[in-house]
């Protein structure tokens, strides 16, 4: 994963979170950590734009509060930017609208 990137498009700036710092840490951070291609984890499909993960992980990751990451992961659900299916030993998060996302940052440069 150390090898590839992602292009963010200034129009970022006019994202309705850009003013909350976590927001934009962990939306980014969910870009960067999601699959970019389809993979299998423990016999389970996770597609592009996809991540498997949970709070202690990305807490740890991103040096964001597990309270902090829970608000803003509610807020990114509460605008669509993502979904997240959970289970009792993790969460698969799918950021909605990736291929746009990715597609309309990367040409927008």
């Amino acid at each position: 994963m150390g090898n590839t990137y992602i292009k963010i498009y200034r129009g970022l700036l006019d994202w309705e979170w850009f003013n909350d710092s976590k927001m934009v840490h962990l939306y980014i951070f969910l870009l960067i950590k999601a699959n970019y291609v389809d993979a299998n984890w423990r016999g389970q499909e996770i597609k592009r734009g996809q991540l498997v993960t949970g709070l202690d992980s990305l807490s740890k990751q991103t040096g964001i509060s597990k309270q902090s990451i829970r608000t803003c992961l509610e807020r990114l659900k509460l605008t669509n930017e993502i979904n997240i299916e959970s289970t009792n030993k993790f969460s698969l998060i799918t950021i909605v609208k990736y291929e746009f996302t990715i597609s309309q940052w990367s040409t927008k440069l």
